[in-house]
């Protein structure tokens, strides 16, 4: 899509300030100058200095004139609220994800927890319970098992998002229950505000349903920078809001409740919809489960709905592809949409997840990932920057088992390095739409610490020493 002539200036004014011609605090060309040196109309100045301004780049001072950030460089962490029409993932994203998947290699690239980490024994046991309960034969419910919906209500409400069993929906897996969330509150052609970098298989869902996109950056230090996201709000008009609050994939990120209570505001000011990835909320490093972004919304029947989605995928089994959506005031439109695809979800598997709640380990499970994910997290990090002598940045997560790292080197050109090592990591590019993650790459925590697998990594790390002045990027 061809840019117009204001938000070309405006691409132009941020690369000299990205690259240091303008510094911090700098006064910058007032409009008329800028209109002069350019050779642009004074319309054209006054709309590329008000994309600067909502992006944070620049700021006014009263009867002085426009002055670069303060701090322009922590500013500058991510894709500068860029919007697209339209959304082109699918062809590049299955490209580059045959290979991230290939059995063949050591996979660090897919964000799958390996089976070392998962209950196996206890869920072949209850395999055979589940296997004596004469319903499994049958469609069974249509909003899924009255008894774990019932399971999955207490708990959620647990964590402030009140909910009853009636309010839940199974489906098979969370990218399921975003999908259904999505479709209940969008038509093609809404707009859906995103954050990135952000999991990369929600642009497949985005692109399928049609739909627009602002891509918004993580600030440093504050997650979402909410004056910010008021004026993107009123200049998009976005129908919802997609976030991962806890723990985003590729990054780690945990928004704080003051972040998130201030989204929660802004979405019922503006009657902006919540679909909330929380496939991660349980894998927190510290302190207690924080509380997931939905549990902070005002709910109403004439206000914006909200969708709390997730899984057992990241904790229990991938394989299982058992999700939820857990919703105050959508359910409705969640269940009719699912009834449209399927008469009921997997029963067997149903029952099967059910006994196994009910041995009641479920809680020392997690509490065994969470120890294990952090302590792994920790010396994946330490090996790699020490091997690479600092050649890497990495992002300390808050939970899950990912790590968001950043070199100087092109995310999908170190994918085929890692593959000649016979292992797999997940270049940056496939996180985003902007081209401003190329030089990241994700790494899976879970794959374990054998000795194998410590000398892969080493090899792997000693790839940046090719370069000495790598760390000088940072």
């Amino acid at each position: 899509m061809e840019k117009t002539k204001y938000q070309q200036l405006a691409i132009d004014l941020k690369k000299d300030i990205q690259s240091g011609y303008y510094s911090e605090n700098e006064k910058i060309p007032s409009l008329r100058e800028i209109q002069s040196i350019k050779s642009c109309s004074l319309t054209t100045a006054k709309e590329a200095y008000r994309i600067l301004e909502e992006e944070g780049y620049i700021y006014v001072q009263n009867k002085s004139g426009y002055y670069v950030q303060n701090q322009i460089k922590s500013i500058i962490l991510g894709p500068q609220n860029e919007f697209y029409e339209s959304v082109e993932a699918d062809d590049r994203i299955q490209q580059i994800m045959n290979t991230v998947m290939d059995p063949k290699l050591l996979s660090f690239g897919a964000a799958i927890p390996s089976e070392e980490y998962l209950p196996i024994q206890e869920l072949n046991l209850t395999f055979k319970k589940a296997y004596l309960h004469k319903e499994i034969f049958t469609y069974g419910d249509l909003q899924g098992n009255p008894n774990l919906r019932e399971w999955l209500a207490k708990r959620i409400s647990m964590f402030g998002y009140r909910v009853n069993s009636k309010q839940i929906q199974i489906t098979s897996g969370c990218t399921e229950a975003i999908t259904y969330s999505l479709y209940a509150v969008t038509e093609p052609g809404d707009t859906v505000i995103v954050p990135s970098p952000i999991y990369v298989g929600l642009f497949q869902i985005l692109e399928t349903l049609k739909l627009k996109v602002v891509e918004i950056p993580y600030r440093s230090g504050e997650g979402i920078n909410i004056s910010e996201f008021e004026k993107l709000i009123k200049r998009h008009k976005p129908k919802v809001f997609l976030f991962a609050a806890n723990f985003n994939n590729p990054n780690g990120i945990l928004f704080n409740d003051q972040t998130k209570q201030s989204l929660a505001n802004l979405s019922y000011e503006f009657g902006i919809h919540l679909v909330e990835d929380d496939i991660y909320g349980d894998l927190y490093y510290e302190g207690t489960r924080p509380k997931p972004l939905v549990s902070f919304f005002q709910h109403s029947n004439n206000g914006p709905k909200t969708f709390l989605c997730s899984s057992f995928s990241k904790t229990l089994s991938p394989g299982l592809r058992m999700g939820w959506v857990a919703t105050k005031t959508g359910i409705q439109s969640v269940s009719k949409i699912s009834r449209a695809f399927k008469i009921s979800e997997n029963h067997p598997t149903q029952i099967l997840v059910l006994e196994y709640l009910k041995r009641q380990t479920y809680e020392r499970h997690l509490k065994h990932l969470r120890s294990e994910y952090k302590s792994l997290s920790k010396e994946y990090i330490k090996l790699l920057i020490e091997e690479s002598e600092g050649n890497l940045k990495i992002t300390k997560p808050d939970g899950g088992f990912v790590l968001w790292i950043e070199s100087a080197l092109d995310g999908d050109k170190l994918l085929l390095e890692a593959k000649k090592l016979g292992m797999a990591i997940a270049p940056g590019s496939l996180f985003g739409l902007s081209k401003h993650w190329n030089h990241f790459f994700r790494l899976n925590v879970s794959v374990g610490r054998t000795p194998k697998i410590r000398e892969k990594l080493i090899l792997f790390a000693k790839r940046f020493l090719k370069n000495r002045n790598l760390k000088k990027t940072f």
